[in-house]
């Protein structure tokens, strides 16, 4: 352990206009405002009005190099730093930990050293401030460290913890506060630097500031700051809700800056590589980030989910809908975002080939995009930023469900997959992508009796299922409920997703399957199904050439090879008509968590967002994240 009070003693008596300030802070004028602290110190103007700009901090020596400290200042070194006195104390006990050489201010690569440090300074809470956001030398990487009774992050914000080794977004580095105590790492991630009135109140808050403690430098502003402005100041700020950065699909894009501080940008491109791909003008709020050839929207995740369920849907879908929706588009969401957030253990490889002799299975999951959390189109969520949002419910929706996630029996963020429709059983979690199994996502029958549905693994028995029109939430939507489910180009393709046939001449069924694979199979004599999942989904297919067979699977590469885009779901059967081949299918998708047709029935019935949400995640439970 450090002993810091032979430390403090030997530099009061060295220094003794420092020992002046600490005993100064007996004195220092406090105020409670709205449950929060305002402390007016007006000898931090030299931190709280630092210039931090390049060009001031190249025109100044670093006052944290040891060449440039007063002879005075004295230090402790540890590791491959050393600890000294902060000389313009907030609290008593405030350090400055300051590393040796004169190197960026980052929390990269240091996070296991602020939990060393936390540990040999028992009673100590650290802290570190982001080079955008409170540190007055972002030149010169520095933690500080006060006392931790003066350190209590209040909950009017977004924070989340840091498990270890789990630190890796070199983006956001500049855009955090961090703080540490006993070991246990405090992210606070922020939006800016300094709030839009610094100047007229010269208010600049760092991690103490968002731990509890407003430092004020200025009477004026001390007498003038009150509830009201104190809270407006730290949510401008800080995020009220975890940001996400979203990857928009675009080509050729044109970005324009509107009015209302929106951005346009013409050359969104949705639903890509399916049918109904288009390209479309779209506005989005948030803050608008390039980098090489990407385009980012950084929002936070509740203004997000505004416009994924208007997206996904319609926002003119019943409310209990929508909450449901909100509620696992959140879910869905924390639990694929990267390491950064740390809210969920991804597991398997996202994408994975395993090619056997004349076999290949492939399935695809939402990568972990690089620069990036989640992308705007079909393969991630639909994203389509502010355009979408065409009613109130939307935002009712996300509101009355803020901060609730589905959470699984080990406390994990469910990864609360859904699909358009089920057709009748839902699907497990396995048969789609990598081989572990969720308990929330597996077979039910789509209806209130849930548990009554036969071996649709069984070939004869899918038969029968997928030939008949059996009782399911999804199975009779009318139009106008699949309206309010469905935007126009979901709404063109098809007006019964619940049962539907495709037909293909041999020729031309050959022909897709050479160009969708790149196999030369020759003509097609045979499409034999040799593994189903509990939905009747076909995850191994063995196609029969005139030149090779091969077998195929996962769900999404059947679907990929016997359509133009993507077949509708896997879950069909074949008969043959002449020289054509006769595909009768069930469903829209991969039949995973829940059903967005037959949950619009369900609200249409009567049922609560609760009641859609233990339908299809069954031992799932309601978790308030934040």
């Amino acid at each position: 352990m450090i002993d810091l009070s032979s430390f403090f003693e030997r530099q009061f008596q060295l220094w003794p206009e420092v020992a002046l300030r600490f005993k100064a802070l007996d004195d220092v004028e406090i105020k409670e405002v709205g449950g929060y602290k305002v402390q007016f110190n007006p000898a931090r103007a030299v931190s709280t009005a630092a210039k931090v700009d390049s060009a001031s901090i190249a025109a100044r020596p670093c006052f944290l190099c040891s060449a440039n400290r007063p002879d005075c200042q004295i230090a402790l070194p540890w590791e491959d730093m050393e600890i000294l006195i902060n000389p313009f104390p907030i609290f008593p006990g405030h350090l400055t930990i300051a590393a040796k050489n004169h190197v960026q201010q980052s929390l990269l690569g240091r996070t296991e050293q602020m939990r060393r440090l936390s540990k040999e300074l028992p009673g100590y809470t650290i802290f570190y401030n982001g080079a955008k956001c409170g540190a007055s030398a972002p030149d010169h990487m520095h933690f500080q460290a006060v006392p931790s009774q003066y350190m209590r992050i209040p909950q009017r914000f977004y924070t989340y913890r840091l498990a270890p080794a789990e630190f890796c977004a070199e983006e956001i580095d500049p855009m955090i506060n961090a703080v540490c105590t006993g070991g246990e790492i405090t992210i606070i991630p922020r939006v800016k630097h300094r709030p839009d009135c610094y100047g007229d109140l010269l208010i600049s808050p760092a991690a103490i500031d968002l731990s509890g403690t407003l430092i004020s430098v200025r009477r004026d502003d001390f007498q003038r700051l009150n509830a009201e402005n104190v809270d407006a100041i730290l949510r401008e700020v800080t995020f009220s809700q975890p940001p996400v950065y979203v990857g928009l699909i675009t080509e050729s894009p044109v970005i324009t800056r509107e009015a209302d501080g929106s951005t346009s940008i013409d050359g969104i491109i949705i639903g890509k590589d399916f049918h109904w791909e288009r390209r479309q003008t779209q506005r989005f709020a948030g803050e608008i980030l390039q980098h090489d050839n990407q385009i980012i929207n950084r929002i936070g995740v509740e203004d997000y989910l505004c416009s994924v369920i208007s997206s996904e849907m319609s926002a003119t879908s019943a409310l209990e809908l929508l909450k449901a929706h909100a509620v696992i588009s959140r879910s869905w969401l924390l639990s694929q975002m990267r390491a950064t957030r740390h809210l969920a253990d991804k597991g398997s490889p996202c994408n994975e080939s395993v090619i056997q002799g004349d076999e290949i299975s492939q399935w695809f999951d939402s990568d972990d995009h690089a620069g990036f959390d989640v992308c705007s189109d079909d393969h991630c969520q639909r994203y389509q930023g502010i355009t979408r949002i065409s009613s109130s419910n939307a935002f009712v929706a996300v509101s009355a469900t803020r901060g609730l996630v589905l959470s699984s029996h080990d406390g994990l963020i469910c990864d609360a997959r859904f699909s358009k429709c089920c057709g009748g059983v839902l699907e497990q979690f396995q048969t789609c992508w990598q081989p572990s199994a969720h308990s929330y996502l597996v077979a039910r029958a789509d209806n209130a009796s849930a548990l009554s549905f036969p071996d649709l693994t069984d070939e004869d028995n899918a038969r029968a299922w997928i030939m008949s029109r059996p009782e399911a939430f999804c199975a009779d939507a009318a139009p106008d409920t699949l309206r309010q489910v469905l935007n126009d180009f979901d709404f063109s393709t098809t007006p019964d997703f619940y049962r539907w046939t495709i037909r293909y001449d041999r020729r031309r069924l050959s022909d897709l399957i050479y160009k969708r694979s790149g196999i030369d199979f020759g003509l097609i004599h045979d499409l034999q199904p040799l593994s189903r999942g509990t939905s009747g989904r076909i995850f191994r297919l063995k196609i029969v050439g005139e030149k090779c067979s091969m077998i195929v699977g996962k769900e999404l590469m059947i679907r990929r090879w016997l359509s133009e885009s993507h077949l509708y779901s896997s879950a069909f059967v074949v008969d043959r008509d002449g020289d054509d081949f006769v595909l009768h299918g069930a469903g829209w998708g991969h039949g995973v968590g829940m059903c967005q047709i037959g949950a619009a029935m369900m609200a249409e019935q009567g049922y609560d967002f609760r009641q859609i949400l233990s339908h299809y995640y069954p031992t799932s439970k309601l978790l308030k994240y934040y």
